[in-house]
């Protein structure tokens, strides 16, 4: 069994009762630059604690200039990103061979800012063996420093992009290293979606942390989203942290509130629309 502090903190992100947390990735202007959506952190800060988001991963320049507003708004819980990656540049004029990946940010910083859980990436199958290590490695020290100070630590387990994957969202490798992300000690593990119901529900039966979802890029509609999330919470996942799915959506606020109902209230897709007051009814494309 964890430690108390580990499952107090643990608390504020996965609600105790429905023993699932939605929660927003809002960390990618690290990795990317300006993003859509992230124009005015405040507000969409503000959003969140309205809509009930349970946790935000935070940056530490994002954490120390808009921490606040947590304290403020009674929520949601922070989650602070340790690392930066250069993996999303892929397709762009500063893409590398390989993704880099390198810690920016310590155990020490999230305690001092008051966050219930820190997160790393551990990319996997690198072209360069050597990528992979340090991957391991810094997962292994943040985890050794969590573990002593009794806060979460959320281990975010993918396939390294132009490597040795051929296809990174396969049931099978995104079963295989999500099962060694737990072995590092990860008290919850969030990863991709793994192609299907089906697989998502093996691999969550299979692991005995919290699995969330990551959302990556915004499809092609808010519906499209609200139906991702669905599936994720019918395949028995613990829920989701999505990010560009929800501050880059037509509505975001709406977007929140239906993806809060059908993390935590196990309605439809359609009935999360109809509690989300939507201005425009959202449509699959």
């Amino acid at each position: 069994m964890s430690p108390l502090g580990t499952q107090i903190r643990l608390s504020r992100i996965i609600n105790n009762k429905t023993q699932r947390g939605f929660c927003v990735a809002m960390d990618h202007a690290l990795h990317l630059g300006s993003c859509k959506g992230l124009e005015h952190p405040e507000a969409m800060l503000d959003a969140m604690a309205e809509a009930g988001v349970n946790g935000v991963i935070l940056p530490l320049g994002s954490a120390l200039r808009y921490g606040e507003r947590l304290v403020r708004n009674g929520g949601p819980a922070l989650i602070l990103r340790l690392d930066q990656t250069t993996m999303w540049r892929e397709g762009t004029a500063l893409d590398y061979k390989d993704g880099h990946t390198r810690l920016i940010a310590s155990v020490n910083d999230a305690i001092a800012l008051g966050a219930e859980a820190v997160i790393n990436y551990m990319f996997v199958a690198h072209n360069d063996p050597a990528e992979e290590t340090i991957a391991f490695r810094s997962t292994a020290d943040v985890n050794a420093a969590a573990r002593a100070a009794g806060i979460v630590h959320i281990v975010e387990t993918m396939g390294a992009r132009h490597a040795l994957a051929k296809d990174i969202h396969d049931g099978a490798f995104v079963g295989f290293h999500a099962r060694i992300g737990v072995e590092m000690g990860a008290d919850i593990i969030k990863t991709d979606w793994p192609g299907s119901v089906d697989k998502l529900r093996s691999i969550a039966a299979e692991l005995p942390v919290p699995v969330m979802l990551a959302g990556g890029p915004r499809g092609k509609s808010d519906r499209g989203t609200l139906e991702l999330v669905s599936s994720v919470i019918k395949a028995g996942a613990a829920g989701i942290l999505f990010g560009r799915a929800i501050f880059a959506a037509t509505e975001p606020f709406a977007v929140m509130r239906a993806c809060h109902a059908l993390v935590h209230t196990n309605c439809s897709v359609d009935e999360a629309i109809e509690l989300a007051g939507f201005r425009a009814m959202p449509q699959a494309v």
